[in-house]
């Protein structure tokens, strides 16, 4: 809207000029001759040069009939295009008695070829600031920006042909290039249509306005109808209603029906940060109050998921500042992947070459978090992930001064929940990202409720993800990070299906026994992990099975997502078919190699070693996860083992099963 504003007031200031001018030359014979002093007098009303270059024709009568060809305003000195306003040529008639009363009637106005550029520097200052310290700006003001629908001239038809529009605004990265076809009026009564077409920051762009009659517009104390329909790439907009007072953009009550591929193309539009998402459509109200735009009564669907709520804009400050409150009764979790980065479409960031990456190297938009500060409140009642329906989600979204906090961040899963916090800071040159998030009392059973894993599933999963990072891209963010990551699933079962996706002698050489199509039961299992520079180190990783006791070391290097980890079993008692060979993992995240190790040794991998020995690194897992509660019995026992090495090393049992004495190895055949 307000860039239509713009260009009503810039062709108007145009004529209403010439016509100022042309009222002062009346008793000059020679028009030509009269073009110097009109534009002298432009130049001191607008403090910009204006210049006449062609024909100056002015047939006296009533109504007085003006051609003016050739018609420049020059641009602000510090815009790269020197000439803000050009016209071609300009036929208009004027009623020359209310000209004399000082009001100015025009029954026809037809412009060719008009060209308006309006544009904004890196300071935010607008081109149509006419003056500066100059008092004469005020003047120019009044001239060229009328205050409210009254002052606008009356104007009974306006043509308007081959025209042309530039709006150009770095800061927010728009920039508008539409040829205006037609703006057309017939005695005052007649609707106004304007058509226009260009490119909208490389992007097609078409236009479409419809209004109320010039004399409507004028004249008539009622709300002004309009209807507009407009489509930047494949993004569409339909805004139909009235606006109270159009000149001050006030009283607006207006209908809007928003469409496309992706929302966060509306940025360069609107201004608003938003994620990458999938094909959307909204619709609702909007309205204003002073410098607050408010979208009211937005509903509509974003991917699989509804949406509703209220937005507002403030475009008072020196940015501006979004607020909200957005409910979505039914969210698929696929629709949030762009708001950690990912492709909402379940498409790579990687190039073909690197097809096999799972970490998207999506590059964190730093521009955005800089142009808009934002408060925002969003719940998602019912979240469907892939595995199993989630029950909440709850954050509230702050953006200021291009730091973005998530907080607090809480999603319900299995009976438990991930909640905590994370902090993105886009105001540097080189993006940061700090994250702490807790897992507490997730129950794997009931998070798996509605697969066919429900049944075969079991264990209550309590960790911690601490993780801070630098970097222009999340891959390079996590390829940077530094932390801790921390689980314990207690007294759990894994499904079948998952063991038969797994070859059986890598579990035979683990010394895991299986019990044909049964889930595979254990006691406990515990991952301690740090994270350095990128590099996550087992600390201690350890599955505490009935039988054998599972445990692991090595790397996984997030910069480019090598695996390196050499995984061991070890009996409890002696076993007759386990090898006890280290099973090696290899590859990438995106395609693992698992296998065996076969140049180690039966005897060095079967070797027995003290139960305390094994389990002392898991001694600085419990102030970590605190997972010794007494619904986590197992988990609490093995780490209380570990603390007690000289107890494991005498006793027969960990976490309530039996444990090897020193010396004691399982035999393998």
């Amino acid at each position: 809207m307000a860039v239509l504003k713009w260009i009503g007031l810039g062709l108007l200031g145009l004529v209403v000029v010439i016509a100022a001018g042309v009222g002062i030359a009346l008793a000059v014979f020679d028009w030509n001759d009269a073009r110097g002093f009109i534009a002298r007098q432009a130049t001191k009303a607008l403090n910009r040069e204006v210049a006449i270059d062609g024909d100056l024709k002015v047939t006296l009568g009533d109504p007085i009939r003006i051609h003016v060809e050739g018609v420049r305003v020059a641009n602000a000195d510090w815009s790269d295009e020197k000439t803000m306003a050009a016209l071609k040529v300009l036929d208009a008639q004027l009623r020359l008695w209310p000209l004399l009363r000082g009001n100015y009637e025009f029954p026809e106005i037809r412009l060719s070829a008009p060209k308006l550029v309006l544009e904004k520097n890196q300071d935010g200052e607008p081109n149509w600031n006419f003056g500066g310290p100059d008092p004469r700006k005020e003047v120019a003001k009044e001239t060229v920006k009328p205050e409210d629908r009254g002052d606008i001239p009356i104007i009974e038809a306006l043509v308007v042909e081959e025209g042309r529009l530039r709006y150009r605004d770095p800061n927010s990265k728009i920039d508008i290039d539409s040829g205006i076809n037609t703006a057309t009026g017939g005695n005052g009564e007649a609707e106004v249509h304007l058509d226009g077409n260009g490119n909208f920051a490389g992007m097609p762009f078409t236009l479409l306005v419809e209004g109320g009659s010039l004399q409507y517009l004028r004249d008539n104390p009622k709300p002004y109808p309009i209807k507009v329909e407009t489509a930047v790439g494949k993004t569409k907009g339909k805004i139909e209603g009235s606006i109270a007072e159009p000149v001050k953009l006030e009283g607006v009550d207006l209908s809007v029906a928003l469409s496309g591929d992706d929302l966060s193309d509306v940025f360069p539009i609107l201004g608003i940060p938003t994620p990458k998402t999938r094909p959307y459509s909204l619709t609702g109200h909007l309205g204003k109050d002073g410098t607050v735009w408010r979208f009211d009564g937005m509903k509509g669907k974003v991917g699989e998921s509804d949406l509703s709520g209220t937005v507002a804009v403030d475009t008072g400050g020196e940015r501006p500042k979004v607020t909200g409150d957005l409910t979505s009764k039914k969210l698929a979790a696929i629709d949030m992947a762009g708001f950690i980065g990912a492709s909402p479409e379940g498409k790579g960031d990687y190039p073909t070459k690197k097809a096999d990456r799972i970490i998207p190297a999506t590059k964190v938009p730093v521009e955005k978090l800089r142009n808009a500060d934002m408060d925002v409140k969003f719940r998602g009642e019912h979240v469907e992930a892939p595995f199993s329906p989630l029950d909440d989600l709850t954050a509230r979204i702050v953006l200021e001064n291009g730091k973005l906090t998530v907080d607090p961040l809480s999603l319900g899963m299995g009976g438990g929940k991930i909640a905590g916090t994370t902090v993105l800071d886009g105001s540097q040159k080189v993006p940061a990202l700090r994250s702490n998030l807790e897992v507490r009392q997730v129950k794997l059973a009931q998070l798996f409720r509605e697969t066919r894993f429900a049944q075969e599933m079991g264990g209550t999963a309590s960790g911690r993800i601490q993780l801070a990072g630098r970097g222009a891209t999340v891959a390079d963010i996590l390829g940077s990070s530094d932390g801790k990551l921390g689980v314990a699933v207690d007294g759990g079962k894994i499904t079948s299906y998952a063991i038969k996706g797994l070859k059986t002698n890598i579990l035979e050489t683990l010394g895991v026994v299986l019990s044909g199509d049964k889930p595979l039961p254990f006691n406990c299992l515990v991952a301690n992990l740090s994270v350095d520079k990128g590099v996550v180190k087992s600390e201690a990783l350890v599955l505490d099975t009935p039988e054998t006791l599972v445990t692991a070391d090595g790397t996984i290097n997030l910069r480019n997502e090598a695996l390196n980890l050499n995984v061991l079993g070890r009996a409890k008692k002696p076993q007759v078919f386990a090898t006890h060979v280290p099973v090696q993992v290899r590859g990438t995240l995106g395609d693992p190699d698992i296998g065996v190790d076969a140049t180690e040794s039966t005897a060095r991998g079967a070797a027995a070693v003290a139960l305390g020995v094994l389990l002392t690194p898991l001694a600085s897992v419990l102030p970590f996860l605190d997972p010794g509660s007494d619904e986590n019995p197992h988990c609490g026992q093995l780490i209380q083992d570990a603390r007690s090495p000289s107890k494991t090393n005498n006793s027969s049992g960990s976490a309530g099963a039996p444990t090897p004495r020193g010396g004691e190895s399982g035999k393998s055949r």
